[in-house]
This record gives structure tokens, C-alpha cells and sequence, in this order.
């Protein structure tokens, strides 16, 4: 396989992402070589230079020798809720609603194939990060995941993991509401759709 090809699957593997697209932007670095280099230099730069915030784990560029991203530094936000999502996507896609608390990315949904009693790492980190919360006075973690069966599925999950920490420290565990239809992404939904979600959050 010429490099062509190679390069056209890799952009096949990007999310959402088809094979008449892929070759679509196969041609417009052929076309466009100076784009070419910089995306080429961008892509080796990006391990070194992105990593996971030691607080919400969504990726950011370090400032010096920081460990904690600059939203989780923010002390405007509102300290009382802490909102637990799948992606660093759906993240920039709650930021645009009404939500102004604290995050924590689980890195993706909870395969259906996934039972009780499995471990899975994010959800040891998020107990730990839910009782830290709890300290600094926080009341209610918000599971922000996809209006999907696997959306669902992690939800049930991820409520069960923190059940003993919202028991210990008093915390309100909710799911946002059905401002989303079934099989919404949320990096997909409209700010409305996820203000109206995050005010009619459930228990």
C-alpha cells in the first residue's frame, strides 16, 4: 500500500470520519503542501507537549511545570458540583451551557460487555476525586454521559463506584435529564438542548 492509501486509512480512523472523506483530505494536503508540514509538525509535537490534567484528566498544554489545567484552577467556578463525563469532547460541549462546576473525564464509555465487579481505573480515580471534592465542600456529582445503551450502561456503573463515597461524605448523585433524546452524543448537542438537560438533572 503506496503512502497515499496509508495516510487516506489513517484519517479513516478518525471518529465520524468516512472513507470519501478521508481521501477528501488525503488531496488537500497534496494540494496544499505548507499545510502539509505544519499539520505534520503539529501531530509530532502533540504527545510531548499535551497531558492529562492531574484533577478533571482532560488534555491541556502545560503551562511551566503545571499539573492541574487552568479550568480546574479557576476559583469562580462553583465548588459544589463536579460533573462526570466520558470524553474530553463532551467537556467543551458542557462549557458551552449554563454549567459552571468542576469536571472529571472518565476517557470513555463502559462496554455493555463490562460487568459489575470488573475494574475499571478511571472509576477508581473519580472516587478518589469525588471524596476530594467532598472535602472542599462539594454536594452533588452530575454523570453526563451519551442517551445511548453504552451511555447508559456506564451511568449505572459509575453511579454504583461512587455509591460508597456519596455515602460516606452526603453526596448527591444525579444524571442529566432528558433534554437529550436517546442516542444524543453530547459533543454533537446544541448548548440549549444541554442547558435544559443540566437543569433537569435526575436522581
Amino acid at each position: 500500500m503506496d503512502i497515499l492509501n496509508n495516510l487516506t486509512e489513517l484519517f479513516r480512523k478518525f471518529p465520524g470520519i468516512g472513507p470519501r472523506q478521508a481521501g477528501r483530505f488525503t488531496h488537500f494536503l497534496l494540494e496544499r503542501p505548507e499545510e502539509a508540514r505544519e499539520l505534520s509538525e503539529l501531530a509530532r509535537r502533540l504527545p510531548t507537549a499535551a497531558h492529562r490534567c492531574a484533577d478533571c484528566r482532560r488534555f491541556f498544554v502545560k503551562e511551566r511545570a503545571q499539573t492541574v489545567c487552568r479550568m480546574c484552577r479557576d476559583e469562580t467556578r462553583t465548588k459544589e458540583l463536579l460533573m462526570v463525563v466520558a470524553r474530553d469532547a463532551d467537556l467543551d460541549a458542557m462549557e458551552k451551557s449554563s454549567y459552571r462546576g468542576y469536571y472529571f473525564v472518565l476517557g470513555g464509555t463502559i462496554p455493555l460487555t463490562v460487568g459489575p465487579g470488573e475494574k475499571i481505573p478511571g472509576l477508581a480515580v473519580l472516587q478518589k476525586r469525588a471524596a476530594a471534592i467532598a472535602a472542599e465542600g462539594g454536594r452533588e456529582v452530575i454523570l453526563a454521559f451519551p442517551a445511548n445503551p453504552e451511555g447508559e450502561h456506564t451511568a449505572e456503573m459509575t453511579a454504583a463506584a461512587l455509591a460508597p463515597v456519596a455515602e460516606k461524605y452526603q453526596l448527591t448523585v444525579t444524571r442529566l435529564g432528558r433534554g437529550l433524546s436517546t442516542g444524543t452524543e453530547l459533543e454533537y448537542a446544541d448548548a440549549d438542548t444541554l442547558a435544559s438537560a443540566f437543569r433537569n438533572r435526575q436522581s
